[in-house]
């Protein structure tokens, strides 16, 4: 006789909590906080059309120097941190530009390694090219003309 009245009393239970986890999901996603309400009646807003309010002049004195862009001043750092598609880490010094690949010096343990520019993220390949742009000697060496996964090859069967 006990289990058939447990069994009713643990479905009423069951049903009891699944209603009230219900009701109060819908209670806590309430639109605005109580406060920000407030705060926004309290703070006038200026509409578009008010043309009391007049911005300070700021003047900047010309300057002779050129405005450099993002590439120009990464360049300058000697750590670079390269990311590929996976939006793996690397922290190297780059040592040499080439067409298609980087070599640098990586941070963790100073080794030298080939980083091809295809396996880098689409940020990081602009990098290269603005690198590869601005290098003052492009060398095309028998070398250069082999494809990267010669080079690999190359690399791991010395």
């Amino acid at each position: 006789m006990a289990r058939l009245v447990s069994i009713p009393l643990l479905l009423a239970t069951c049903s009891l909590c699944l209603v009230a986890g219900y009701k109060l999901g819908k209670q806590s996603q309430a639109p605005e906080p109580l406060a920000a309400v407030i705060i926004a009646e309290e703070a006038p807003i200026q509409q578009l059309s008010d043309t009391s309010f007049q911005p300070p002049l700021v003047l900047k004195a010309p300057t002779t120097e050129p405005v450099k862009n993002y590439f120009a001043i990464r360049a300058e750092e000697t750590l670079q941190t390269f990311f590929d598609k996976d939006e793996r880490k690397l922290f190297a010094q780059i040592l040499e530009v080439k067409a298609d690949s980087l070599k640098v010096r990586r941070h963790a343990d100073g080794a030298e390694l080939e980083l091809p520019v295809a396996m880098l993220c689409a940020e990081d390949q602009a990098f290269a090219a603005y690198l590869w742009a601005q290098a003052p000697t492009k060398i095309d060496s028998p070398a250069a003309s082999q494809s990267m996964e010669d080079k690999i090859w190359d690399e791991l069967f010395k």
